[in-house]
């Protein structure tokens, strides 16, 4: 997990934007590589599990990149909140379809870990669904996880062990029963 992250600011030697960016863009350690206009070439997020190691990657990595002429780094200090706000759960369960509905009040009704085969068939029966299968449960997981991440930016609800199977996040039982509810 990345834990700490910065952005970096980088002026390029002329001619050599593109294959910088490249370089740069294929690194685990970059989020992202953005050439921009202004007084730097190029806007690069970078991420690591801890301070000593982005230091790292950026000092030795980046910097060392043939035609970076200088950098300019920002460290996050206080990054965006990833926790959910009632407001935002409310809104999200809100834009949820029948399936993915489905997927959280079997989750939150069981209170436990489910498995793939054992969720289907909760869901099945729940949407009066026979057909509802393996691709319908994906479809719904996925949904919903691009929904948290790219709509609220925000960390998902459901999780998933080996051991344990899909269940809900501790944190969020109380309110999401509310916000189910609530819609009922």
């Amino acid at each position: 997990m990345q834990k700490k992250k910065a952005y970096v600011f980088i002026k390029v030697a002329a001619g050599r934007l593109d294959p910088i960016m490249r370089t740069l863009s294929s690194m685990p350690q970059v989020l992202s590589a953005e050439g921009v206009s202004g007084h730097v070439d190029v806007v690069a997020v970078i991420a690591g599990p801890d301070l000593e190691t982005l230091q790292t990657t950026i000092l030795s990595t980046v910097r060392g990149i043939e035609g970076i002429e200088s950098t300019e780094t920002w460290i996050v200090m206080v990054p965006q909140p990833d926790t959910w706000t009632r407001e935002e759960l409310d809104m999200f369960v809100d834009g949820l379809d029948v399936s993915e509905r489905a997927v959280l009040e079997v989750l939150l009704e069981r209170r436990r870990g489910m498995m793939v085969q054992e969720l289907i068939d909760a869901i099945a029966g729940k949407v009066g669904d026979d057909n509802f299968d393996v691709h319908g449960l994906t479809v719904a997981l996925t949904n919903m996880g691009r929904k948290a991440d790219i709509e609220y930016r925000r960390e998902s609800i459901i999780e998933f062990d080996q051991d344990m199977g899909y269940f809900l996040n501790e944190s969020y039982l109380d309110v999401l029963e509310e916000s189910l509810g609530r819609g009922s």
